[in-house]
C-alpha cells in the first residue's frame, strides 16, 4: 500500500517538474526584466522607437533570429551526433530550454544546465564537456575576428589591441591540441572530438557570428542611423570580443551592451538613446525571446528514469 502511494507521489512530482521548472522560469524573467536599469530609465522612449518597426521589419529580425538558433541548435547536434543522436527539432528546443536558465545566472551557466535535461541519464556529464566544445568554437571565432576590429576601433586603452593576436593565437592552439594526455590527465582524451567535427563547428559558429552582425546592421538601418557598413562592422567586432571576456548574467549584460556599443559607436553617431534602443531590440529577440519560448517549451518536461 505504501509503495502504491510512493509510486503514485513520484509519478505526480515527475508529471508536474517540468511546470515547476516553467514557473522558477517565468518569474525569475519577470523579476530580471522588471529590475533592468536601461529599461527602468529610458523605458518610454524604447517603447516608442519598438512601435515604429513595421511588420515586414520585424518579419526579417525574427528570421534572422530563427537562423541565429539555428546555427546553434546544428551545433549542439553535431557534437551530440555520437553521444546522443538527436533531431534539429530537438536540438532547436533543448537550446532554447538553455536560454532560459542561462538568461537569469552567472556567466549564462543555466545554459548548459538546461540543454543536458534532455539527455539520457549516462550522456549527461559527457554532454556538458561536448557543449563546450561548442562553446568555444564560437569564442574563437569572437575573437578572431575582435583582435582584427582592435586594430581598427580602440577608443579606450590603445594597448589592448596587441593583447588580441596573443589571446586568439593561444585559443587556437588549445583548440586544435590533439589531446593525447598521459597520466592523470589521461582522462581528459576521453573528451577530445575528431578534428573534422572541430572543423564543422567553427564554420557554423562563423555563420552565427555574421548572423549577429546582420541584426545589428538591420537595426541600425531601421532607425537610419547615419553609421558607414565598414564602421559598424569593426565596432560590433570589438563589442562582441568585449562581450565575450566578460561575465554577465542576461540581465545585466543588456546594459553593458548599452554602455559599450555607445562608447564603440559615439565617435560616429551621438544620439546615445538611439545606440541604446538598438542594443536593446537586440538583447530583446536574442535573448528575452528564447528565454520565453524555453520556459514554454519546458512545461511537458518529465525526468527521465
Amino acid at each position: 500500500m505504501n509503495q502504491e502511494r510512493f509510486k503514485k507521489i513520484r509519478t505526480t512530482l515527475n508529471n508536474s517538474i517540468g511546470f515547476i521548472l516553467f514557473l522558477v522560469c517565468a518569474v525569475a524573467i519577470y523579476n530580471k526584466v522588471a529590475s533592468n536599469d536601461n529599461l527602468n530609465e529610458f523605458g518610454d522612449q524604447i517603447k516608442q522607437q519598438f512601435y515604429t518597426i513595421g511588420f515586414f521589419q520585424w518579419a526579417v529580425l525574427i528570421i534572422l533570429f530563427v537562423l541565429n538558433y539555428l546555427m546553434e541548435s546544428i551545433k549542439w547536434k553535431l557534437v551530440l551526433a555520437e553521444l546522443n543522436p538527436t533531431s534539429i527539432l530537438k536540438s532547436f528546443k533543448s537550446v532554447l530550454v538553455g536560454q532560459a536558465f542561462a538568461f537569469f545566472t552567472p556567466a549564462r551557466s543555466g545554459d548548459y544546465v538546461g540543454r543536458i535535461l534532455f539527455l539520457a541519464p549516462g550522456n549527461k556529464l559527457k554532454g556538458l564537456a561536448q557543449m563546450a566544445w561548442a562553446s568555444y568554437a564560437q569564442l574563437l571565432i569572437t575573437l578572431f575576428f575582435g583582435s582584427i576590429g582592435l586594430f581598427y576601433n580602440l577608443p579606450f586603452l590603445p594597448w589592448l589591441k596587441w593583447v588580441g593576436p596573443f589571446i586568439v593565437a593561444a585559443a587556437w592552439v588549445i583548440y586544435f591540441h590533439p589531446g593525447n594526455f598521459t597520466g592523470w590527465l589521461k582522462k581528459l582524451s576521453l573528451l577530445q572530438i575528431k578534428t573534422k567535427l572541430k572543423g564543422q563547428l567553427l564554420l557554423f559558429a562563423f555563420l552565427k557570428y555574421c548572423v549577429f552582425i546582420l541584426q545589428y546592421t538591420w537595426v541600425v538601418k531601421i532607425f537610419n542611423i547615419p553609421i558607414g557598413i565598414l564602421d559598424l562592422w569593426v565596432a560590433l567586432s570589438v563589442l562582441f570580443f568585449c562581450l565575450s571576456l566578460i561575465p554577465s548574467i542576461a540581465l545585466t549584460d543588456v546594459v553593458i551592451r548599452g554602455q559599450l556599443i555607445v562608447l564603440l559607436l559615439s565617435p560616429f553617431y551621438d544620439n546615445s538613446l538611439m545606440l541604446i534602443c538598438v542594443s536593446t531590440i537586440i538583447w530583446s529577440v536574442n535573448f528575452l525571446l528564447p528565454a520565453i519560448i524555453g520556459s514554454i517549451l519546458i512545461i511537458n518536461y518529465r525526468i527521465k528514469q
